[in-house]
């Protein structure tokens, strides 16, 4: 997906949270790239605001990655199991 909001700026995590979920018609619960995680339903009210609110690439240069233009996306949804999460295939996102 090209991760790039209406605005003509980098999606934010609720922004790509939303795209799977009206793409889809996935809720989500974790998004991770590697082991830096994106997002976490299980976090607090607070803590989710400022996961859902971050720009991609923000996500990972607060967890000290390198600058990258497409991101291997991981991610887990409600009410799944574990076998559907191991054939789920990632989300390939392209950054502007």
């Amino acid at each position: 997906m090209r991760a790039v909001s209406t605005d003509g700026q980098e999606m934010t995590v609720q922004n790509v949270l939303d795209w799977m979920q009206r793409t889809h018609g996935w809720t989500v619960t974790m998004l991770l790239h590697g082991n830096t995680v994106l997002y976490d339903s299980g976090e607090n009210e607070a803590t989710r605001a400022l996961m859902q609110k971050q720009r991609l690439s923000a996500n990972l240069e607060n967890a000290g990655e390198p600058q990258q233009r497409v991101l291997k996306l991981e991610y887990v949804c409600e009410e799944e199991d574990a076998e559907t999460e191991d054939t789920r295939p990632p989300l390939m996102c392209f950054l502007p």
